[in-house]
């Protein structure tokens, strides 16, 4: 008989063991990341509050930075495993990563990005280690994460990560992935307060640390 686990415990006791077994470390993993949508209420922006299960990140050698290609939404092991996969695609859409992931800890759903296809349900030994999402993510962006156009993006924020938003966050990997790929202009919209100044104190920092200019 299958247990009914909370969706605590489905991460703890089965998809945690999962990852661990494909290759994936508490390094490469971020949990309950801000994923919440902006919204304007009388002149000032607010954000709801909902949180991303897992966030999946590629590290290049001792580059500090690490490069995040993926999300997983967990539910609990008793729901089918796709069953998250259209709340996490929004997510992703915030967070600008282009694998996707919905799993109930035994099975997953993929969507991907490039291809705009999603999967059939699999089982989590088939989860992709950090090697093949590597892989996908350089062929998907048209660069290798080793290219000296790519540097930027493995270098960290100056006063470490909680110096910037999710949504900075996002946006800079865009740009500086437009780049990697050869791209020489790129146009980002922004609310009104949302910090599009500290967003481009940001990225010229790290462009310069990368060696870019």
């Amino acid at each position: 008989m299958i247990p009914d686990y909370s969706e605590a415990d489905t991460k703890a006791k089965l998809i945690d063991k999962s990852l661990y077994q494909r290759g994936w470390t508490e390094d490469d993993i971020t949990r309950e990341e801000n994923a919440g949508g902006l919204y304007k209420v009388k002149g000032k922006i607010k954000r709801d509050q909902k949180k991303v299960d897992y966030v999946m990140r590629i590290k290049v050698g001792s580059n500090p930075e690490a490069v995040a290609v993926a999300l997983i939404e967990a539910k609990k092991n008793t729901l089918p495993p796709g069953h998250g996969l259209q709340q996490a695609k929004e997510y992703a859409r915030r967070l600008n990563v282009p694998f996707v992931y919905s799993s109930n800890g035994y099975r997953f759903v993929e969507y991907d990005d490039f291809t705009g296809e999603t999967s059939a349900a699999r089982d989590m030994a088939d989860f992709p280690s950090p090697y093949q999402l590597r892989k996908r993510y350089e062929a998907g962006m048209g660069f290798n994460l080793e290219d000296e156009a790519a540097r930027p993006l493995l270098m960290a924020y100056q006063g470490g990560q909680s110096v910037r938003r999710y949504y900075q966050d996002a946006a800079i990997r865009a740009v500086l992935e437009k780049i990697a790929a050869g791209g020489s202009r790129a146009l980002l919209s922004l609310a009104t307060g949302s910090g599009k100044t500290r967003i481009a104190i940001y990225l010229l920092q790290r462009i310069a640390d990368g060696g870019a200019v």
